[in-house]
């Protein structure tokens, strides 16, 4: 019976038996593999391909809001300490009032320049007139195509550069390892 277990311990088998690769050629076979999901992701990156959707704004896409106009009400300032040991900061919004089918709404809006008394354009929701959105020339950003080609090209540079970077390095890290292996 002992002979038996001898002979068993010496023919025991690897699961890899016969690949010499070891902890050191496995690594190297992610890190390669890795590299080169990071340079396809790069190029991909610097073609434009956008991995997250683009944000939207926050109106609706059928535009079912209703026009009407409000008044803006009260000026409301907001005074922050600033935990940085700075200055306190001051934050400006106003509260606007509008009425609906006779009812009576107040909301609060940042303030884009407006005085007591301006009249507001802004859309709401007729089935829940608390719901609404500005409307009008101060609260309009307008963007050039030239600003949203410069914005796209910033985005999407870095992080493009960047993999394809990481990827080569790896690659060549990679190679190296398994050089010194041999």
């Amino acid at each position: 019976m002992n002979e038996l277990m001898l002979l068993a311990e010496n023919f025991k088998v690897s699961v890899l038996a016969g690949v010499n690769l070891g902890w050191q050629g496995i690594g190297g076979i992610i890190l390669f593999l890795t590299g080169i999901g990071l340079i396809y992701f790069g190029i991909k990156a610097l073609k434009g391909y956008r991995f997250f959707p683009e944000q939207e704004y926050n109106i609706p896409e059928e535009d079912h809001y209703e026009p009407t106009q409000a008044k803006a009400l009260q000026k409301i300032k907001t005074t922050m300490p600033d935990f940085n040991g700075g200055e306190d900061r001051v934050f400006t919004e106003w509260k606007i009032g509008y009425t609906i089918d006779g009812e009576k709404y107040t909301q609060i809006v940042t303030d884009n320049g407006y005085e007591k008394g301006d009249m507001i354009d802004i859309k709401y929701n007729p089935a829940n007139p608390q719901e609404f959105y500005l409307d009008d020339e101060k609260s309009k950003v307008e963007v050039t195509e030239e600003e949203k080609e410069a914005e796209e090209k910033e985005e999407k540079t870095p992080f493009g550069y960047a993999a394809i970077a990481i990827g080569v390095l790896l690659g060549v890290f990679v190679v190296v390892m398994l050089i010194d292996k041999l």
